[in-house]
């Protein structure tokens, strides 16, 4: 059985300071990794953390709204 909406709706909260970490620090990994490879210091960290943010700041609004929907189903 699925669990109460207010459950589910805690879960989605709790993940995004998750994904707001996970995303910039991705990218700052790939972006290293880019540098070293092609010589382009510090162009692939910063573009990799950019994108990272706002990855990151997508999948989060995209929690919000499935919480928002959760609330009003509760």
């Amino acid at each position: 059985s699925e669990p109460p909406p207010r459950v589910q709706q805690a879960g989605l909260l709790t993940a995004i300071p998750i994904v707001l970490f996970v995303g910039p620090a991705l990218g700052y990994y790939l972006g290293t990794a880019m540098d070293r490879r092609w010589q382009t210091a510090p162009w692939g960290v910063g573009v990799g953390i950019v994108l990272g943010f706002l990855s990151s700041a997508r999948v989060t609004i995209q929690l919000i709204r499935q919480a928002a929907n959760l609330n009003k189903r509760a």
